[in-house]
């Protein structure tokens, strides 16, 4: 019942993490950044994920946008990473970035999901 009164409604749970940096953009800009991860992180060794898209392996380079750079290194997770550039070139937008839901559309529902609240 509650399905039909809905129609195509969909619904998504979703956990952020929140940055207070007053020089972020409003898209995501490529200055030639990247950053290495250190792999210092307790129980995240191998790799750090910071969204969907910005999964970033230990040791490997890993391209950023200057929101991602400030991001990573004007917080608590600044000694965890290696930065690489500068802001000295721009080179426009990264394509796609920032454009999108940062979920995923549809959900496999054999995979058992765990739920906040």
């Amino acid at each position: 019942a509650l399905a039909k009164r809905l129609g195509n409604i969909q619904f998504y749970s979703g956990t952020y993490r929140l940055f207070k940096l007053p020089l972020l953009e409003p898209a995501c800009e490529d200055y030639g950044q990247a950053v290495i991860y250190r792999g210092t992180i307790e129980h995240n060794r191998h790799r750090f994920i910071l969204d969907k898209h910005h999964i970033i392996d230990h040791g490997r380079t890993f391209p950023v946008c200057g929101n991602t750079w400030r991001m990573l290194h004007d917080t608590r997770f600044s000694k965890h990473f290696e930065f690489v550039g500068n802001w000295d070139r721009h080179h426009g937008i990264f394509d796609g970035c920032g454009t999108n839901l940062p979920f995923t559309l549809h959900v496999d529902p054999d995979i058992e999901v765990a739920n906040c609240c």
